[in-house]
């Protein structure tokens, strides 16, 4: 069995070298035109940087007509419907066969229709499938019927049975699942989970036409770091239940300290933004989950590996266009700590597949290879305001990000966890060949 102290360090000095080497890919290319927007001569005076007693914000309002706007965050149509920025995410219409074929455990149905959708179809589902164009087929796919968008595409179509949906790809961070749907808690009004105080200097100076936009893109990375909390909680005591070392434990105790920062710091940004103070309400009870090592290892490498590794990657690339001095320094310390929390997700790996043996390796070079063809398939990019000089990558930075990702520092991680001597998939590029013969330098 690998020595697991000397094992970390290898696999530190493979992930760092390789973050660092990616986070130097191409420089952004402009923003498209018709996502540009004009600045306005003079910025309306700024929003208090924090409400003490804020009033409960109200709902978004529905725009009339039959226009769904293509945009990450929160669906103004189903304000429960989390969904992470800066994840691949789109729209798709099919009949309720279809839908069903990607049916959630937890999915009712509404207007004859699934309520949710998630990214294990049945067996038999091609991704060449005309019938499927538009939905996604990652893995960490999750939909949510859209009923009103459903409504007016069967006057449309004349389709009495049709079902529309919004799906967006899980890409960043370790989510708290309960089966296939992530678990997060309702936005409530308070200061209780405010970090410190952001001065207005701080924020790169949004239109105001602007700040809602960012605001609500720091409320939903702070739903999701308050989850990743529980999210470690739970991850402790999974690794208990299959007798792990206490190496993996004190990570994952140290990386939920992290992630209530993150939330503090994600949750005092939308603050600051938006000039309304909320925080998270009752977190729904999740239960640890049963399966052995070899549920352990594929539900830490997806989870971990890939969304901690890819999720420091967008911080770091975030950083480059960022004119906002308080979120360039919460990208810096969400770098740093989710590179940290990537390296103990491969080393939770690895130590599953020294116990483990072939069966668990096999196992998760199969989620390797689902999850990474999924990064490679092509989708339509939403039209977004440009909001990288807040720290925000655009639609086909995300896109290139996550690619990147793979092709410069998953592939050769994974090798190195499994013990494998090549990386298993594809030639890792220029970059990800550089980062190897650091990596192989550094580690001599």
């Amino acid at each position: 069995m690998r020595d697991l102290r000397l094992l970390r360090r290898r696999l530190h000095t493979a992930l760092t070298s390789g973050l660092l080497l990616a986070a130097c890919g191409p420089a952004p290319a402009p923003a498209p035109v018709e996502a540009a927007k004009a600045a306005p001569a003079k910025p309306e005076a700024p929003a208090p940087a924090r409400v003490e007693a804020p009033p409960v914000a109200e709902a978004p309002p529905v725009p009339a007509g039959p226009q769904y706007p293509a945009r990450t965050g929160m669906d103004p149509y189903d304000p429960d419907g989390l969904e992470e920025e800066g994840c691949n995410n789109g729209d798709w219409c099919g009949a309720p066969a279809a839908a069903d074929k990607f049916r959630a455990p937890q999915a009712t149905d509404e207007i004859g229709c699934p309520t949710r959708l998630i990214g294990r179809p049945d067996p038999g589902v091609s991704p060449n499938d005309k019938v499927y164009k538009g939905l996604s087929m990652n893995p960490m796919m999750m939909g949510r019927l859209r009923k009103i968008a459903t409504g007016d595409k069967r006057k449309a179509t004349g389709d009495g049975e049709i079902c529309c949906y919004h799906w967006f790809d899980y890409c960043s961070g370790r989510p708290l699942l309960a089966g296939d749907d992530a678990v997060a808690a309702p936005v409530v009004s308070g200061s209780t989970w405010l970090g410190e105080h952001v001065f207005q200097d701080m924020l790169g100076e949004p239109a105001s036409d602007e700040r809602p936009l960012v605001a609500a893109a720091w409320l939903e990375d702070a739903q999701m770091e308050h989850a990743s909390v529980a999210a470690f909680a739970r991850a402790a005591l999974e690794l208990m239940a299959v007798g792990a070392p206490p190496e993996l434990l004190a990570g994952c105790a140290e990386a939920g300290l992290d992630e209530v920062r993150h939330a503090q710091v994600c949750f005092a940004l939308a603050a600051a933004y938006g000039g309304v103070a909320r925080g998270p309400g009752p977190l729904p009870p999740v239960q640890p989950r049963a399966g052995g090592l070899v549920a352990l290892a594929c539900d830490t490498f997806r989870e971990g590996c890939v969304g901690e590794t890819i999720a420091a990657l967008t911080a770091l690339r975030g950083r480059r266009g960022c004119e906002a001095a308080a979120a360039d320094a919460a990208l810096t310390a969400i770098a740093a700590d989710e590179t940290r929390h990537a390296e103990l997700a491969w080393a939770t790996v690895a130590w599953a597949v020294d116990v483990g043996g072939r069966e668990v390796a096999e196992a998760v070079r199969a989620v390797a290879a689902e999850l990474r063809a999924a990064a490679f398939v092509d989708e339509p990019l939403a039209v977004e305001a440009d909001l990288r000089r807040f720290g925000r990558l655009g639609p086909q930075e995300r896109v290139d990000t996550r690619r990147d990702a793979w092709t410069g520092v998953l592939d050769r991680m994974l090798a190195l966890a499994l013990g494998d001597d090549e990386p298993a998939f594809a030639d890792p590029g220029p970059r990800g060949a550089e980062a190897a013969r650091a990596d192989a330098n550094l580690s001599a």
